[in-house]
């Protein structure tokens, strides 16, 4: 049976710099279609709220919960259509979850099965974190921590971060940046710094914690970036993105 491969990508890797689906939708859903050949893959995916932002015209990110649900039903029709353009003569699947499905057996249980079945169909599920009913905090963390859950809970062998910068870079906006190919999960917080995007409520530390639970649980964890052709298959390769570990 194939290997299962977990990609997420952030809210802003995939809204461009002039407030407009980026290329990135392109490249991830062309590089997720020759991996499933080897995998059977799920797509994590922020955006629904950032999308909202975008078709409103609202100038930042609101903080207000009910805000904050309502641009996610209005952002999630559209951060579909675009993943449908995309994924054009593939199925997808969308499957919204909150961290209270996550913690309870009996829906982890559902969810499972119904992520198989979609495999059966030679689907690919999406998921996204369901904000609009997430009442008591839209809290996941740009969904680094569900894609995180979900690889532990499906036996995930890789779980791959994508984000707008290429990996962990060792002494970062300095003349001796450079990309770590290989970094623990022990020391990789010396390398990073607490920034997300306006868009977005992930950043580098999200995506630690993150691969500190993957880690732990046996899953092989990638950060690379995404707005590139092939990109999942470099940092699979160890040619582009770092990979961390125990």
């Amino acid at each position: 049976m194939k290997d299962i491969l977990v990609v997420k990508v952030g809210t802003s890797t995939l809204l461009g710099t002039h407030e407009a689906p980026s290329k990135s939708f392109d490249y991830i859903a062309a590089s997720i279609r020759e991996l499933m050949h080897d995998y059977r893959v799920v797509l994590v995916t922020s955006g629904a709220i950032g999308f909202g932002v975008v078709q409103l015209g609202l100038s930042m990110r609101p903080q207000d919960i009910s805000q904050l649900q309502a641009l996610s039903m209005i952002g999630q029709v559209g951060l579909l259509r675009r993943w449908r353009e995309a994924f054009e003569g593939i199925t997808i699947g969308q499957v919204l979850l909150t961290r209270h499905d996550m913690a309870a057996a009996s829906t982890r249980e559902s969810f499972c099965a119904s992520v198989m079945q979609l495999w059966e169909y030679d689907a690919v599920p999406i998921v996204n974190e369901n904000d609009a009913v997430s009442h008591e905090e839209i809290s996941f963390g740009d969904n680094d921590q569900l894609a995180a859950e979900v690889a532990v809970v499906l036996g995930a062998k890789r779980l791959v971060l994508l984000t707008d910068q290429d990996g962990i870079q060792a002494a970062f906006g300095t003349a001796e940046q450079r990309r770590l190919g290989l970094v623990s999960i022990h020391d990789v917080e010396a390398h990073i710094m607490p920034t997300k995007s306006s868009l977005g409520k992930g950043g580098a530390s999200s995506k630690i914690l993150a691969a500190r639970r993957a880690v732990a649980s046996g899953v092989e964890v990638y950060v690379a970036h995404a707005a590139t052709e092939r990109a999942l298959q470099a940092a699979l390769a160890g040619q582009a993105g770092t990979k961390i570990v125990q």
